[in-house]
């Protein structure tokens, strides 16, 4: 019995992981059975229910997938030395942490994040002094029984209209937009400059204004859901983060 898991820090990354597993070809076990209401519990390999904001997924191969929205950066990694402490008696094939890298696109860096792979790399030895990096990038542990890999969002867009400087998950979406439906990111821009005594800057103001703008149906939690169901998004998202490497783990998560 064995699980892979994803550490990300809140609700949204965990809407966005939604999408993008499914549209990887994962599959959602406490989807309702047709015709019928209400989700079905779904239990770990270890007969655990999946709880506390807790999401999880079978990847096309039949692997169980779990997704843990932590409530902030700094949770993360404390989850994740409790998670590699259990991994002789609940294995864990990978683990994957996910954060913003909260970069400034413009230089510089916000706040005391920037959490780097040598990080995770020196964390990881603290478990298996002989974990070693892969030809995939992804730190094995245990003599590759157990791979951990870092997923940062970030793009390499320039600053431009209607994208928030701050290296984000709303970054991310908010580029993916802008490239797919360019008008909408000038519309975005000429709202924010237009506010009357704006309060500070901050990321999340750029992907709510393209949410209340094109995707209000849908509602904040399910827009970062929602955008894989639109092709010309899914093509600009998928370039920035097979750029950046993501897509490769999560491909390897959803095989």
């Amino acid at each position: 019995m064995s699980e892979s898991v994803i550490y990300c820090e809140g609700y949204h990354d965990r809407a966005f992981w939604m999408g993008w597993l499914g549209h990887l070809g994962c599959v959602d076990p406490g989807a309702p059975h047709p015709g019928r209401t209400g989700r079905i519990p779904i239990y770990d390999p270890w007969n655990t229910l999946v709880s506390g904001g807790q999401y999880a997924y079978h990847s096309r191969s039949g692997q169980f997938i779990r997704v843990v929205p932590c409530h902030g950066k700094p949770k993360i990694l404390p989850l994740v030395r409790i998670r590699l402490g259990q991994r002789s008696s609940k294995a864990v094939l990978r683990l994957v942490i996910n954060i913003d890298s909260d970069l400034n696109a413009s230089g510089g860096r916000v706040g005391a994040s920037g959490l780097q792979r040598q990080d995770v790399e020196q964390m990881v030895r603290t478990f298996d002094p002989s974990a070693a990096v892969n030809a995939d990038g992804e730190i094995e542990l245990d003599g590759g029984i157990t791979k951990v890999s870092l997923v940062r969002w970030e793009v390499s867009d320039p600053p431009a209209q209607g994208l928030p400087d701050q290296q984000t998950l709303e970054r991310l979406a908010s580029a993916a937009l802008a490239a797919a439906y360019p008008p909408r990111a000038a519309s975005v821009q000429h709202w924010l400059d237009a506010r009357p005594m704006p309060p500070g800057a901050d990321p999340k103001e750029h992907a709510w204004s393209y949410m209340a703008g094109w995707y209000a149906e849908h509602g904040c939690d399910a827009f970062y859901s929602n955008l894989w169901n639109d092709p010309q998004v899914v093509a600009e998202l998928s370039a920035r983060l097979q750029s950046s490497g993501a897509w490769q783990i999560a491909a390897a998560l959803a095989s």
